[in-house]
This record gives C-alpha cells, sequence and structure tokens, in this order.
C-alpha cells in the first residue's frame, strides 16, 4: 500500500492526468491492455477505492466540475479553458481537485477572491494537516503525537470521522477505544497534533478494522451543543439570556447562539431588556460566545451554567483591579 500511496502522490503531482490504466501500469510495470480482463484488475481497484490521493476513473461515470473521460480511461475536456485551469494548479490542489475534495486548501483563495472571502488565520499551525488528514477519514486507522493539555504529549490512535472548523479552527473528531473496551468520540485540536510534514508523523494500520459511526450519528453529536466540546456527564440545560443592550438584542435575532434558539421577550425599550432562551448542554464555547458580548447581556436563573459564568466573571475583575 505504501507504494501504491507513492505511485499516486508522484502522479497526481506531474502534469499527467492521473487515469486508472496508467496507475496499474506503473504500480505492476507492465503494459494493460484491457483492464477488466487484467487478473490484478479487481484487487487494485479495491485499493484504490480506499485511497483518496487517486481517482478511479470507469467507462460511463461523469466526474464533477466539468471534465469528464471516455472510453480506453483518456481524458478529454469541454473546453480549452477547463484543462488550462486545472494545469495552474500545483501539485496538492490538483489532487484535491480532481478527488473532488477540498480545492482551495484554505489559504484564503478562491476562483472568486474578490468577491466572497472565507475567514481564515492563515497562521494556523498544522493547517496543511487538513489536507492530509481528509484521505483517512471514514476508511483508515491512525496514530499520531498530541500534546494533552498544551503540556503533556501522548500517542493516539483514531478512527477518524469528520474534520471540522469552528471559530477558525480545525478539529479531527473520531473513535477512540477506551481501557475499559469502550468507544467515545473525541476531538482533536489540530494545531495540537505533532506534525512536521515527515509521512511518519502520521502511521496508518491497516491491520486494525475501521469503527464506523451509526448513521446521522454527528449530527446528533452536535444537535445539543455550541461548538464542538461534548461532555457526557453534563445535562441539557434550558438557559435564558437576558439582553440589556438593544444593539446586541437585535445581533442575537440574526446571529442566533444555536439552533434551539427562541426569543422570549422582544426588547422592550421602556424596561430596558429582551430575552432569549436555548436549550443545550453548557460548553467552553458557549461560555466564551456569552461573555464576547460583554455587558450586552447576562445569564439568567439559578442553574450550574450561570454559576460558571459568575465564576469566571469574578476571576476577570479581580484581574483587572
Amino acid at each position: 500500500m505504501d507504494r501504491l500511496y507513492e505511485i499516486c502522490d508522484e502522479m497526481a503531482s506531474t502534469e499527467q492526468f492521473v487515469t486508472l490504466r496508467s496507475i496499474m501500469e506503473k504500480f505492476y510495470g507492465k503494459p494493460i491492455s484491457k483492464l477488466e480482463g487484467d487478473k490484478d484488475y479487481g484487487r487494485l481497484k479495491k485499493q484504490l477505492n480506499r485511497n483518496d490521493h487517486a481517482v478511479e476513473y470507469k467507462n460511463g461515470r461523469d466526474f464533477r466540475d466539468g471534465f469528464r473521460y471516455k472510453e480506453g480511461y483518456e481524458f478529454y475536456f469541454r473546453s480549452e479553458e477547463e484543462k488550462n485551469e486545472l494545469l495552474k494548479k500545483d501539485g496538492d490542489e490538483r489532487r484535491l481537485f480532481l478527488t473532488g475534495g477540498l480545492q482551495m486548501l484554505f489559504d484564503g483563495k478562491s476562483a472568486q477572491e474578490h468577491l466572497v472571502e472565507l475567514e481564515c488565520v492563515s497562521e494556523l499551525q498544522n493547517l496543511s494537516l487538513v489536507k492530509v488528514l481528509v484521505k483517512y477519514l471514514g476508511k483508515w486507522v491512525i496514530s499520531f503525537k498530541y500534546i494533552q493539555g498544551f503540556q503533556n504529549l501522548m500517542k493516539k490512535t483514531v478512527h477518524p470521522h469528520l474534520l471540522k472548523e469552528y471559530n477558525s479552527r480545525w478539529f479531527l473528531l473520531g473513535y477512540v477505544q477506551q481501557e475499559d473496551g469502550t468507544w467515545e468520540v473525541v476531538n482533536f485540536a489540530l494545531d495540537r497534533i505533532v506534525y512536521n510534514g515527515s509521512a511518519n508523523d502520521i502511521m496508518v494500520h491497516v491491520d486494525i478494522p475501521f469503527k464506523k459511526t451509526p448513521k446521522d450519528f454527528y449530527a446528533n453529536y452536535f444537535k445539543d451543543i455550541v461548538g464542538v466540546t461534548r461532555f457526557d456527564e453534563e445535562k441539557l440545560e434550558q438557559i435564558t439570556i437576558r439582553t440589556v443592550d438593544f444593539k446586541v438584542h437585535h445581533l442575537l435575532r440574526t446571529k442566533p447562539i444555536h439552533s434551539s434558539q427562541t426569543e422570549t421577550i422582544p426588547f422592550d425599550q421602556e424596561k430596558g431588556f429582551g430575552e432569549f432562551s436555548i436549550c443545550v448542554i453548557p460548553n467552553l464555547e458557549l461560555q466564551a460566545r456569552l461573555l464576547g458580548y460583554g455587558k450586552g447581556l447576562y445569564v439568567l436563573g439559578n442553574t450550574p451554567f450561570r454559576q460558571r459564568m459568575q465564576d469566571v466573571i469574578s476571576q476577570l475583575s479581580e484581574l483587572y483591579k
């Protein structure tokens, strides 16, 4: 498999366009006259289906973004412009373009860079890991060294399922088997993974069966939280937020904190407040979102989350004395 990865990397990074036939010929060191008739076709096809570095081309299947291939597994383009646009990309961009993955590698560019821009901190550590990890998602068990709590260096073995961006920071989520044999979803901040660009930084375990999630697992996983951190020991809380600033109230109306948010009291200019309600599992991301509105709102009620907010604000107050 390592040799197959090397071939796919090499071919996808050149001016050649990768085809299943060309990969097979290089891998087996012999000309292939008829793919389906070759004894190695099924074996390599199965391997390539697990390898996002390469694109498997089979007659009759259209590919995305305007280019297709014809019988004989040779490319043709609907226009010369399409071909030239692909040739402009460097090796990594071309590979991701061909595999239908992330096209512009989060470098702040886009085909319409003067019209649309996404928030991106280009100095974020290990941003390049996004394009490395995407090929393992849902397929391969991997290991890497991780700085736990910004202090302890630990080896982690993960069944990776999802890459998620939150607040300009990237996270890898996947199953980690605990000492008692149970499985737990863990999120890993990419900037805390030890990565120096070496192939040995991310180890692939081809001998370990991959553990997938049930259908719609992550949709349900994120349903009750803000951000990416979920503490299973925490319970859903009905949290009432009182706004005391007209602008802040309307910011919350147009930019809800959570999908469960409802406006329970419209802002009353005479009384000087309005209220919203959310039903979530509290975490640090929610705490940070609310603190970001400063003195424009506060949490009502006698709940554990309100007490945590009071503790943080008291500590902040001490720092500013």
